[in-house]
């Protein structure tokens, strides 16, 4: 049985994988590593986002917490130039200010402290609580008491009391602790919640 290949078969397939290729790179390259980032208090309505950001970069430069940051090419051509929530550089205190310079209505009602911009996970591996004893700085954090230690003397998150305001985030030591570690990860940090996903 002869099970040769021809040039133009062989050049068929090349394409084919090619473009099959082209295609999941495309698809990486718009959603980035994460599709659906955090966003400012008032923004989460994905599609109303979406269509009127101007990625002018105006609510990163009012944010007093500046917790802000301009979304780069590695977080998807979607997100490029829009603002996303980083708390490691602040917390977000709900003020409004992003919602002040917003000239084109993307974000409303940021200074609701009701609204959901995410909710704090526990990361085992990396929180200090789980590692040792005594690690209690994202309980004391939280100004909406949505963190507690239970009676391992380790931290839980009431989800329901928790509004991603990244306090807890912003507070966490581990990366200082756990820094041969590496990554960008802390002991605890604020995701989207499961019914935005």
């Amino acid at each position: 049985m002869d099970i040769s290949i021809s040039r133009r078969g062989f050049v068929a397939g090349g394409c084919t994988f090619a473009s099959m290729f082209a295609v999941g790179g495309a698809a990486y390259a718009l959603s980035g590593d994460d599709p659906k980032p955090l966003r400012p208090p008032g923004a989460q309505d994905a599609a109303h986002f979406a269509a009127t950001c101007l990625k002018c970069n105006r609510c990163e430069s009012a944010c007093p917490q500046q917790c802000l940051r301009t979304g780069v090419l590695e977080d998807g051509i979607l997100n490029w130039r829009t603002p996303i929530m980083d708390f490691h550089r602040g917390a977000c205190t709900f003020c409004g200010a992003c919602e002040d310079v917003c000239p084109a209505g993307s974000i409303a009602g940021a200074r609701d402290e009701s609204q959901v911009i995410g909710v704090a996970k526990i990361d085992q591996d990396r929180c200090l609580a789980f590692a040792q004893s005594g690690c209690r700085v994202c309980v004391d954090a939280c100004p909406y008491g949505a963190i507690s230690l239970d009676s391992s003397m380790r931290p839980v998150v009431d989800v329901d009391a928790c509004n991603g305001c990244g306090a807890c985030e912003f507070a966490c030591p581990s990366n200082t602790y756990l820094s041969f570690a590496g990554g960008k990860q802390r002991g605890i940090n604020v995701e989207i919640a499961r019914g935005e996903a």
